[in-house]
């Protein structure tokens, strides 16, 4: 049996008081819950105090808050059975509302032999939580609820007991206050208590709102990884424009020289060359290092002598294509002259003037020659538009080819500078090394102090190098995980996609309008006429909705509308709590109805609902629960059904829920 059974409220007095409250909605032979419990008695007395405590342990945010409640409560327990399972909750009732809640899976006279489990109960949504806890029990934990109904990209909210409480509990003043299926309420309030019932029947697609959220979850990772994939690119390009490959070799060829140097260095202090030797290789090392900043001043004055060559070639094309537009704009502005009116009489003419055998055709004079163009001359003509816009987008393309190429040679420029710079740095320096050994009693220690010097260089440009290459592997694998991230959120998008359409609440609202409308006919609802619950789960009743009906036909009609809800999600068994708790259903009908609404003065309609309701739960209602807060249930009502009737007379106990509160 899946949902939620109240068995019985135990409110335990404060500390030093020995004293304890509360109601049982057990049957009096065994430990299982009553199938229908009444809770009577006249106002202020504690009433629906006893279904807050029961909405507070369940879940809700707020405990109640009369003064006598407070001073008398310091804790609220309620046994349940979730899905046939007994289970004790507790809820701290002192100070703030309690963010946590002890659980045990036991009745309440088993609890010293019980293992507690403590859960939060704040936010509903918490997947290990008091609220998906409890609407496990009705296989409803985990159910997404999407923003919009509309649009297939939505953020979704999970459905916590809060919102199952809207079809569970329907307190005193729901009954007639025009907002029943809360059509009155905010949209998302509206939109979630459809949700809420759609859920309850299965046709609420919970997969594809799963769907939804982990797409939208992986689209969000994908575009992190994206932005952060392209500021690495950015940086790498700006510090390291070299690139990945030049990078690794210029890595290799510096750790390849370390390795030379240091066996010359090695040697050197082995052989300790002559002066005439050491000259001769510092003199060749200063030829090859002057050569090689000559070659590299040369590649940067070549680079910036073609890129200036090019600009002047993008001016040409940018004033080719600024005047191929004004070639345009005139065309378009200036059409070429035609007659095509009579200049004798004005009249439009209907053929153009042309020569034929000689002769004009308007004025019939005699021309020599044909005086006509050609067909390619006509041809050109006609067609000069279409060739100028078809030469506008080549001279666009090259101009946007050319563009892009010259950003590209400018990057590069960069690189052959900095390589330029490097080799006038390195010819400086062999110079120097070439005027020390001519002046340095030991050419050895110069050539030595050359060497260090270039091997300090060389670990310097390697360490350089690998801090490239380390930075341009970060960009390959913050590239590489935005690629995986996203074809996830392709996959899952694609699975979204293929998902089949929910199944069709159009038959949960005719079985739902069939029983408003059998309910009705049973409590006896006057002139009863064409009633139904539309798509919007809006009653109607003689083809109006029910805020059109009186104060009493309005709660006969919420009566019958939440009766019906509850009676064909047990039948179908639907993922439903199979609880109902109505407080005051005689508001506004017999000897409570208002003047002038005699249709529902009459008390049989009170009669007629716990009739029905007892009847119910005799047959295919068995199983569920009904729980009822009544002022004065009728005599009709089986003594054995009512739990708790309080007098509100000191003389007469019980006088309510706190006894002692009689001020």
């Amino acid at each position: 049996m899946t949902g939620v059974r109240v068995v019985e409220l135990f409110l335990a007095g404060s500390a030093g008081g020995g004293k304890s409250y509360g109601a049982e909605f057990r049957v009096s032979e065994g430990r299982s819950f009553r199938p229908l419990s009444v809770i009577a008695g006249p106002s202020l007395t504690g009433k629906t105090s006893i279904v807050d405590y029961i909405r507070y342990c369940l879940g809700e945010k707020e405990y109640p808050q009369h003064e006598e409640l407070v001073t008398a409560v310091r804790a609220a327990l309620l046994e349940v059975e979730l899905a046939g399972q007994p289970t004790v909750i507790e809820r701290s009732t002192t100070g703030s509302p309690s963010s946590f809640a002890s659980v045990w899976d036991s009745t309440l006279g088993g609890l010293d032999s019980a293992h507690e489990l403590r859960v939060g109960t704040e936010p509903p949504s918490d997947p290990d939580g008091l609220s998906q806890m409890v609407l496990a029990a009705c296989n409803l934990d985990g159910i997404e609820l999407p923003d919009s109904g509309v649009k297939e990209e939505t953020a979704t909210q999970r459905l916590s007991i809060r919102d199952v409480f809207n079809v569970v509990f329907f307190p005193n003043e729901r009954l007639d206050n025009n907002n029943l299926v809360f059509e009155q309420s905010h949209h998302m309030v509206r939109q979630k208590f459809r949700q809420t019932i759609d859920a309850m029947f299965g046709v609420h697609d919970n997969e594809q709102a799963v769907l939804t959220s982990r797409y939208q979850a992986a689209q969000a990772a994908a575009k992190t990884a994206e932005s952060r994939a392209i500021t690495l690119r950015q940086v790498a390009e700006q510090d390291h424009p070299q690139g990945a490959d030049q990078l690794a070799k210029d890595l290799d060829e510096s750790r390849s020289q370390i390795e030379n140097l240091k066996e010359e260095l090695a040697a050197l202090d082995i052989q300790q060359r002559t002066t005439q030797e050491a000259s001769v290789d510092l003199r060749s090392q200063l030829v090859e290092a002057e050569q090689q900043a000559k070659d590299a001043r040369v590649r940067v004055r070549d680079r910036r002598s073609l890129i200036a060559r090019l600009d002047a070639l993008r001016g040409q094309y940018a004033d080719d294509k600024r005047k191929l537009n004004f070639l345009l704009d005139a065309e378009r502005l200036f059409d070429p002259l035609h007659v095509v009116v009579c200049p004798a009489c004005l009249s439009q003419l209907e053929t153009p003037p042309k020569l034929e055998d000689g002769e004009c055709s308007l004025c019939h004079s005699e021309i020599n020659g044909s005086g006509e163009l050609s067909e390619d001359e006509q041809s050109v003509e006609d067609n000069s538009s279409v060739v100028l816009e078809r030469e506008l987008r080549a001279v666009g393309r090259r101009l946007n080819s050319l563009n892009e190429y010259v950003e590209r040679l400018n990057l590069h420029l960069r690189v052959l500078e900095d390589e330029s710079a490097a080799a006038d740095s390195q010819a400086e320096a062999a110079a120097v090394a070439v005027d020390a050994v001519t002046e340095s009693p030991s050419p050895w220690l110069a050539l030595r102090d050359s060497l260090t010097q270039r091997l300090s260089d060389a670990r310097l440009t390697a360490q350089k190098a690998r801090t490239g290459t380390n930075a341009w592997s970060r960009v390959a694998d913050a590239e590489e995980k935005h690629a995986r991230l996203r074809e996830h959120a392709q996959e899952i998008n694609a699975q979204r996609k293929a998902q089949t359409e929910r199944p069709s609440r159009k038959a949960v609202i005719d079985d739902l309008s069939g029983r408003f409308g059998e309910i009705l006919s049973d409590l006896g609802y006057p002139k009863l006429e064409n009633p139904y619950i539309a798509d919007d789960l809006v009653p109607h009743v003689r083809n109006q909705s029910y805020v059109k009906a009186s104060s009493g036909g309005k709660v006969v009609i919420a009566l019958a509308w939440g009766l019906a809800l509850w009676e064909v999600a047990h039948e179908q068994n639907a993922n439903a709590p199979g609880l109902l708790v109505l407080d005051s259903p005689q508001k506004n009908l017999g000897h409570d109805s208002k003047p002038g609404d005699e249709d529902f003065a009459d008390a049989r309609l009170v009669d007629n609902f716990y009739s029905h309701v007892k009847t119910w739960l005799g047959g295919e209602g068995e199983g569920a629960q009904l729980i009822v807060v009544d002022n004065s249930p009728p005599p009709s009502v089986d003594p054995q059904d009512v739990v708790v009737e309080y007098t509100r007379d000191p003389n007469r106990p019980p006088y309510g829920l706190i006894p002692e509160a009689t001020g």
